[in-house]
């Protein structure tokens, strides 16, 4: 998981779990979506459209390595980049079986550049990242180590979200509750400073823009193609209620781009129960449990308040997402 050096100045590193806390990482894998086939090919198909190279592919923030994984059965070789060295650490233990066809750098995104030969990379892949990246800096970086021809592909979902209708009426908003206020939490600390409340402010209009945020100057991209998944649901994980200030989403889709937004309640759908639920909580970021811990009365409350909103049963979940591809020229 990739994340903007402005939100650790003036704090501590709240991305921060040790790599040797199994019982964090199983969970948090666990509580992810998985992301389906179907959506990697879209992205397969898309690059097979400009391009018949599938020498080396880069997962940027990969986090636990989970998209690293699913490229090396495409690729010939991946490299597996994160910012931070634990989470590294981490995507080693769980690419065993892949170890041989995958490479780790320690790098922030905005500096592959100095890290990969120029034009020399089929493709970028950058999951639950792209929004904490600095925008100018980190597609300047791609494009140098792109081939012509070559893939950006970036995605990012934000909250579970009621597959049901009823339940998404009825219950969807106690949980966007506990999402709010476990943000207000954590952004409201009395240790943070303004380069760290700037980050996050970046962060949510970016989120809050579906990444309509991202520019792509045809004199360097072409097939610009961006998706949206749910969109009756939050990829924000977190907005003016937690931030405690003005949201500004941000849209650079030039013409000619192509846009398609879908409804698929099925979309990498999961089965929870209360409990789940609330194990998806207390993973949901490294430093999630610390900054909020398990005993916070009106939190508790709203789960007890879901907990009978779901009818003490396990319910079917699906997920907002967006996704952008586009080509180096």
């Amino acid at each position: 998981m990739e994340f903007d050096q402005k939100l650790e100045d003036d704090s501590e590193h709240f991305w921060k779990v040790e790599a040797d806390d199994h019982e964090f990482w199983d969970a948090y894998i666990a509580s992810r979506p998985n992301y389906s086939q179907a959506f990697y090919q879209i992205i397969h198909d898309y690059h097979c459209k400009h391009s018949s190279d599938r020498d080396l592919a880069h997962d940027v923030g990969c986090g636990t390595g989970r998209v690293a994984a699913e490229l090396a059965t495409y690729y010939t070789h991946v490299v597996a980049s994160d910012v931070d060295a634990d989470h590294l650490t981490v995507a080693k233990t769980y690419l065993t079986a892949v170890s041989g066809k995958i490479s780790y750098a320690h790098s922030k995104a905005e500096d592959l550049a100095s890290y990969h030969p120029e034009s020399s990379v089929d493709l970028i892949a950058t999951a639950e990242t792209v929004v904490f990246i600095d925008t100018d800096a980190g597609l300047a970086s791609f494009s140098k180590i792109l081939k012509p021809g070559g893939t950006f592909a970036a995605w990012f979902y934000g909250r579970p979200t009621f597959s049901d209708r009823a339940l998404f009426t009825a219950a969807q908003p106690i949980l966007d509750k506990i999402m709010d206020r476990s943000w207000t939490t954590v952004i409201g600390r009395k240790d943070s400073g303004p380069k760290r409340a700037l980050g996050f402010k970046r962060c949510a209009d970016a989120m809050e823009s579906w990444l309509d945020f991202l520019p792509f100057p045809q004199e360097t991209w072409t097939d610009v193609q961006r998706y949206k998944w749910n969109t009756h649901g939050k990829l924000a994980f977190f907005g003016e209620t937690a931030c405690g200030y003005k949201v500004r989403p941000v849209s650079n889709i030039a013409d000619g781009e192509k846009v398609v937004v879908k409804e698929d309640l099925d979309f990498w759908k999961n089965e929870w129960n209360v409990a789940e639920v609330k194990k998806y909580f207390r993973v949901l970021f490294p430093g999630f449990r610390k900054a909020i811990g398990e005993d916070d009365a009106v939190t508790n409350g709203l789960f007890e308040e879901l907990g009978e909103a779901m009818g003490g049963e396990r319910k079917q979940f699906t997920w907002p997402c967006a996704l952008v591809l586009a080509t180096r020229r």
